[in-house]
């Protein structure tokens, strides 16, 4: 077996991969390159074949390629030995391309050097480039922008990245090695977000039906004040997967026995909170200090930055005063009548327990009012293998939204999209999943009636397959 590895961002990684896989399996296995490549250790330089051999047999694993001086990498082998060598060695890996080390890159005329004969060639594109700008991440960057037809300064998503390798290395390399399995195989690989893109990557399927928003981390919810209300909230807030920070100014308040529900605690002077805030423009931010001071302070902290909600407690005459100030601060009328306050649904509540409800409910109708992530921690940092489903269509009445997804593994669910007989019978048919996969489960025909729904919709359900 002989795979030539093209492309970029993952290339010696991808070799190393393959190599140890190899070796652990008892096997032979050769590395070179056609074009320049890192020594490495123990790196024969300049050898004849029978050097190569020699070392193969004796260590089953052999690196080479010729010196070149004043450098630290290895040029190619003659053909001739470097044929001789892939053929003694049960599988060789030649290093076909060449990258600078960055992300991605669309190749010249004579690139990739492909050997003639390459059993496989693995395409490799690095996904550290999403969300980087084609300026700092590409190589061959005029390439890449004529292919792409972007500005250097744009930033580059999974669309960009599955047509460079479409266009610049898999067409061109079926056409030119027809006997030869292309295959793409995505490097710098990390996040769920990014796993889900190299599946599509790998499949060949349209990267453009995922939306990134859908792996947004939960959301942070910060409140200022360790009072009743706030500590009743706490407990709402991990049945709606926030992330909780809460900050008050006493010693006796803010700490962990009190507050054991928060993720984060910090006592501090109000005026020096923005030092405790989370970095982002989609958090949600509750005011419910002790006085009128303390609320203010902590509002105008808040409205020096962007946020997805910002709630205030406080009587209609207390509120009314506090906006008059703020705008007579120099804080537009606009950005101080965006701020929820009194704070939470006008359901009556008295108590801080129905108080807390109303906050919640409140921060539910804001949350919910678009395409808003329901990602959990767990299934953000999971390295569990299984099949992702996720919901990206859906009609009628059901009860979580596009973008709602579930880890389905050997032996545990991880997250949901809605429970009930849909993911149920979801969880049943995603072990039977092995490449990417949609499917619909309709709500309001027989298959309805069989699933125990009587309300009327349809989920679109995308079945990706996730190792690690």
């Amino acid at each position: 077996m002989v795979i030539a590895v093209a492309g970029s961002g993952g290339k010696t990684t991808r070799i190393h991969k393959l190599r140890d896989q190899w070796l652990s399996q008892g096997k032979t296995v050769f590395v070179g390159t056609t074009t320049h490549m890192k020594i490495e250790k123990e790196t024969i330089l300049d050898p004849s074949i029978e050097e190569i051999k020699e070392q193969l047999e004796k260590k089953n694993y052999c690196m080479a390629g010729t010196s070149i001086a004043g450098t630290q990498k290895i040029g190619p082998l003659p053909d001739e030995i470097l044929k001789q060598a892939a053929d003694f060695a049960d599988a060789a890996l030649i290093e076909a391309d060449g990258s600078r080390g960055l992300p991605v890159k669309y190749p010249d005329s004579y690139e990739p050097v492909i050997p003639d004969f390459a059993d496989e060639i693995q395409i490799v594109t690095g996904l550290s480039a999403l969300g980087r700008t084609c300026r700092e991440a590409s190589h061959r960057k005029d390439l890449v922008l004529q292919c792409l037809g972007i500005k250097e300064d744009d930033i580059l998503e999974p669309v960009h990245l599955q047509r460079l390798v479409t266009e610049g290395y898999v067409n061109p390399l079926r056409r030119r090695h027809p006997s030869a399995r292309v295959r793409v195989c995505p490097g710098q690989v990390n996040t769920l977000y990014e796993k889900v893109i190299a599946r599509f990557l790998q499949e060949e399927k349209d990267v453009s039906l995922i939306q990134k928003e859908w792996f947004s981390s939960q959301p942070k919810l910060i409140i200022f004040g360790a009072g009743h209300v706030a500590r009743q909230l706490l407990k709402l807030a991990g049945f709606l997967d926030f992330y909780t920070i809460v900050l008050d100014d006493r010693e006796e308040f803010a700490n962990r026995e009190k507050l054991p529900e928060a993720d984060e605690v910090y006592c501090c002077d109000f005026q020096k909170a923005e030092e405790y805030l989370p970095e982002g423009d989609q958090h949600y931010y509750v005011v419910v200090t002790r006085g009128h001071a303390g609320d203010e302070i902590c509002v105008k902290k808040v409205l020096a930055r962007s946020y997805a909600y910002l709630g205030m407690i406080g009587s209609r005459k207390k509120v009314k005063a506090a906006f008059e100030s703020l705008e007579a601060q120099g804080f537009s009328k606009e950005a101080v009548e965006g701020i929820h306050a009194p704070i939470g649904l006008a359901i009556g509540a008295r108590t801080p327990e129905e108080i807390a409800v109303s906050i919640a409910a409140e921060l539910i109708q804001i949350k919910n009012q678009g395409t808003v992530s329901t990602m959990t921690k767990e299934l953000l940092e999971t390295q569990e293998n299984g099949v992702l489903c996720i919901i990206i269509k859906k009609s009628g009445s059901s009860p979580r939204g596009v973008g709602s997804m579930m880890l389905v593994c050997k032996d545990k669910v991880i997250g949901s999209i809605g429970g009930g007989a849909l993911e149920n019978e979801v969880i049943r048919t995603a072990p039977q999943i092995s490449q990417i996969t949609v499917r619909d489960f309709s709500l309001s025909n027989e298959e309805s009636a069989n699933l125990g729904m009587i309300c009327g919709g349809t989920n679109q359900i995308l079945f990706v397959p996730i190792c690690q």
